[in-house]
């Protein structure tokens, strides 16, 4: 087999990298942007994961102009400067590679295109392969026998290769004509001018009959006359510059041996100091893994050279337990002891399919047992085992400490042991700490907390196709990693406990997350009954709406085209119809990859056109249909016949639940096709009714708190409409007055500016210019102003202290509120805005979640509570009882958390989830 050879594009690497993230950035604990560094390290160990490579550059651009600029002064003359946020993050990434043994390749006059097209040149041949890690076009002109352009794939996706072939049917040119094709048609990201009219359809005929530059202007009598000969010889200098621009010059002069490009490992603890000083440990986990694995590695001591999961110097003693003795020793040490750390090993993560593979348990440092209870080797009777377990787990005097706890305690509880003293959660510790942290699993706390990497569950179970359970293998070597999660469980838990105990968010660790814990998982085990009838007839009735809206969008266009291919949208919309003309807009801009965009965001501006709207409601008539409708079905559990969603606690940010398999809080509400959708979910037993109970307008009260707006505080005082009076208020109109369109204008003033929503942001939710969306805002603050007062004071406490707080202390660290970029600094100050009101109407809900359910204990009504969905919670009940109910649980949720506003909840019962929410 030839070397393996890859060229990465360095400077587009770059730009992409940070594009990926400008929406989203990664700020470490610093403050610091790190975006741009882990996108193109992200990148970089992806390709060598896969491809291990022999020979590796990197290749950048200078700051210096090329000989290009010399031939062309307004050669790139149009390209935008590049952001500063982006900017000062190129300093540390050229750092970073630097210490991570990466080769850098730079030339000042030559372009990174350029360095690759001379190396290319240089090494491919039979005994070396070329792999240009770029998406640029002009790179394809390198393309051959043994060059290919290699695009790394997002996620798990293979990458993309372009040889020959793959040129031809993306180009529909030979590699060899890509530089005549630039010449003709231009690249405007370069500003090389090419020759007017000329695209890339006619630029491939042009070629294709008369095979190149020369071949046209030699046969340029033939074409037929037009604007398209024309131009051809009204542009021919321009056509020739164009062609020498757009050639990549493969004679750069290079002072570099093969042995510089050698790819070379980094040294383990030069990569362990720079990723930590990133904040990647899932990264440095893959490096250090990697660098024993990469075929060129220098060569590195014994030890270093073990799998990076190894512990062997760690001295620990993980025992697997074979007999009824020593399993009766270990139970009597737990009693003890008085708290230990439990994990199980399963055969599914369903709980109510789930097989017990075996239960590891530590309670001291670097010391665990495993207990087997089915593994094809060694195993414990599993009932018996089990029985000896139980009074154990159930000891209400002795503290369980654990990982992830409510899905282990729902597997015991399916197997008819009920944990008691759930005390300490090490996922949710680390989630009250920091909310905003990007991972709370044991792999990522182990990496960061401990410096400790983690064996890798596919070591024994494998991935994919050939995974197989746990049960099927050996409990022998099951030991050390079960045994290793219980072990390091606990001191991470040992870490997090005396953390959470001298913090402010104590009381809500113990009071409210912990608790929560056993309230969800008995939701989960409810769970719901969905007819599956009506599901499929809705399906149905969807099918045919899309077909009509397809038809529809076709006439219009007056061609077929695939609606879901964002290109060709694009094309339709603003090309062919020119929609954007008809409504007086401008046209939008293009994406970073060169498309015009079509995100839903975009389309809003254009609704107007009725076009956009039936795009716009085929989309969502799609994604309700695949996501929900048709997806239901799969999701009934086959031992209950129900869907049991999974409730995750440690997700957002701002204290909210979550929720998967299927996600609930995502069902819309409003549209018609939501509300039948809730006309599917349905009681499980014959004589109860579903129940829905409400907050109604939660976040606008607790803003009314927050701000102590006397004006808002005495509108809820006398149950007014607010919505209607901050309309009568803006507009200076009596509240007898106000329109049914009057009211919903303001009510999306009163949300919107609850989540720090500027002129523009309103203008472009009302459809109102952005001067009377100023005015509306104007007129909003003047009617509440303490509103104003409280928003401009929690961004400057923001920025002092570094974080916001919900009324349960629940914080938010926001370190990017102090960010150079402007749109970055904005998003976090209206994070700051957000997050107290929104994460106090999360915590309140959890904590009437809390009190609902001791009630339900304590009383045993004929009920069970099954959802909660934003600001609601929803029963089944016995259909007698439902008054009764209903009213005790409006007076506990109105109670949850003290506001110096009312608290009101509005409840319903019915045959499904739409007739009780009403």
């Amino acid at each position: 087999m030839s070397k393996k050879m890859f060229l990465v594009d360095g400077s587009a690497l770059y730009y992409r990298s940070y594009f990926a993230f400008v929406r989203n950035p990664l700020i470490n604990s610093k403050g610091e942007n790190t975006s741009t560094t882990f996108g193109f390290l992200n990148t970089l160990l992806k390709l060598i994961t896969r491809e291990i490579p022999d020979y590796l550059a990197i290749v950048f651009d200078t700051s210096v102009p090329t000989f290009r600029h010399e031939m062309y002064e307004k050669y790139k003359a149009t390209r935008e400067r590049m952001p500063d946020e982006m900017r000062a993050q190129y300093p540390r990434l050229i750092s970073t590679l630097e210490r991570l043994n990466f080769p850098m390749v730079e030339k000042d006059r030559y372009e990174a295109d350029d360095i690759i097209g001379t190396l290319t040149t240089k090494y491919a041949s039979d005994e070396m392969s070329v792999f240009i890690v770029s998406g640029d076009k002009d790179m394809a002109q390198l393309v051959n026998e043994h060059t290919v352009m290699y695009a790394v794939g997002k996620g798990p996706k293979p990458p993309e290769i372009l040889d020959t072939d793959g040129v031809m049917q993306k180009f529909q040119v030979r590699p060899d004509q890509i530089v005549d094709y630039l010449a003709l048609m231009g690249d405007s990201s370069d500003n090389i001018p090419g020759v007017p009219k000329i695209g890339k359809v006619t630029a491939k005929n042009l070629l294709n009959a008369f095979d190149s530059l020369d071949g046209i202007y030699e046969n340029i009598d033939q074409i037929k006359k037009g604007i398209i000969k024309q131009n051809l010889i009204t542009y021919k200098d321009d056509a020739y510059l164009s062609q020498k621009l757009a050639t990549i010059e493969v004679n750069t002069p290079l002072d570099l041996t093969l042995d510089d490009l050698t790819f070379r490992s980094w040294d383990i603890e030069t990569a362990t100091r720079v990723l930590k000083e990133l904040e990647f440990p899932q990264m440095l986990g893959r490096m250090l893994k990697l660098s024993n694995n990469a075929g060129n590695a220098p060569a590195i001591s014994e030890k270093q050279n073990a799998p990076a999961y190894s512990h062997e110097d760690d001295q620990v003693n993980y025992k697997l337990i074979k007999n009824d003795q020593q399993l009766n020793t270990l139970l009597t040490n737990l009693e003890k002891n008085g708290h230990f750390v439990f994990d199980l090993e399963t055969s599914s993560l369903d709980p109510f399919q789930a097989k017990i593979a075996g239960i590891a348990i530590s309670y001291e440092e670097k010391s665990a047992s495993y207990i087997p209870l089915d593994h094809p080797d060694i195993s414990l009777p599993y009932e018996e085992t089990l029985k000896a377990i139980k009074p154990i787990m159930e000891n209400d005097d002795i503290r369980k400490y654990g990982q992830n706890l409510k899905f282990d305690t729902a597997i015991l509880e399916h197997h008819n042991i009920y944990v008691k003293n759930v005390y300490f959660d090490s996922m949710l510790a680390s989630y009250v700490l920091d909310p905003s942290r990007r991972h709370h699993n044991l792999d990522f706390l182990a990496q960061n907390l401990l410096d400790y990497t983690m064996i890798p569950i596919k070591e024994l179970i494998g991935s994919g196709k050939s995974q197989k359970k746990m049960t099927e293998i050996p409990a022998r070597d099951v030991t050390s990693y079960a045994c290793e999660d219980a072990d390091i469980t606990l001191r991470i838990c040992n870490i997090l406990e005396p953390e959470i105990n001298k913090s402010p968010m104590k009381g809500l660790f113990y009071n409210l997350e912990m608790p929560l814990l056993g309230v969800l998982r008995k939701m989960e085990k409810n769970g719901i009954r969905i007819d599956l009838d009506l599901l499929k007839k809705i399906s149905l009735d969807l099918e045919e709406q899309i077909s009509r809206l397809v038809s529809e969008i076709y006439d219009i266009a007056d061609m077929a085209f695939n609606i879901n291919s964002p290109q060709q949208l694009g094309t339709v919309l603003f090309e062919d119809l020119k929609i954007h003309e008809e409504l007086g807009k401008r046209r939008p801009k293009k994406t970073k990859t060169g498309q015009i965009s079509t995100s839903e965001q975009t389309l809003e501006r254009y609704a107007a056109h009725p076009v956009v709207q039936k795009v716009l409601d085929y989309r969502k008539y799609t994604k309700l249909k695949n996501t929900y409708i048709d997806a239901f079905p799969a999701l009934v559990n086959p031992v209950t016949g129900k869907i049991h969603t999974s409730y995750m606690q440690a997700v957002a940010a701002t204290g909210r639940l979550s929720s998967t398999n299927p996600n609930l809080q995502n069902i819309p509400i409003r549209t018609e096709i939501g509300k039948e959708m809730r006309r599917a979910f349905i009681p499980s037993t014959p004589g109860y009714v579903l129940l829905s109970a409400d907050y109604s307008q939660v976040e606008l009260r607790i803003m009314a708190h927050l701000s102590g707006d006397p004006t808002l505080i005495d509108g809820f005082h006398h149950s007014q409409d607010i919505h209607a009076a901050t309309a009568a208020s803006i507009l200076g109109i009596e509240l007898a007055d106000v329109t049914a369109d009057q009211r919903r204008k303001a009510k999306e003033i009163n949300f919107g500016i609850m989540y720090g929503m500027n002129k523009y942001g309103l203008a472009n939710r009302l459809h109102i210019s952005a001067q009377e969306a100023e005015e509306f805002i104007f007129e909003y603050f003047a009617t509440y102003p303490n509103i104003q007062l409280f928003m401009r004071e929690t961004i400057e406490k923001a920025r002092i202290q570094g974080y916001v707080e919900t009324m349960m202390h629940r914080r938010r660290y926001l370190p990017e509120i102090k960010s150079a970029n402007r749109n970055i600094r904005e998003f976090a100050e209206r994070t700051a805005i957000n997050t107290p009101i929104q994460g106090s109407a999360a915590d309140m809900i959890k904590q009437a979640m809390i009190n609902v359910n001791r009630y339900m204990e304590e009383e045993q009504p004929p009920a069970a509570m099954l959802l909660q969905v934003h600001d609601e919670l929803v029963f089944e009940v016995e259909k007698s009882f439902a008054d009764e109910f209903a009213k005790k649980i409006e007076n506990i949720m109105s109670h949850a958390i003290a506001l110096s506003v009312p608290l009101v909840v509005e409840s319903g019962s019915g045959a499904n989830w739409l007739e009780a929410h009403g």
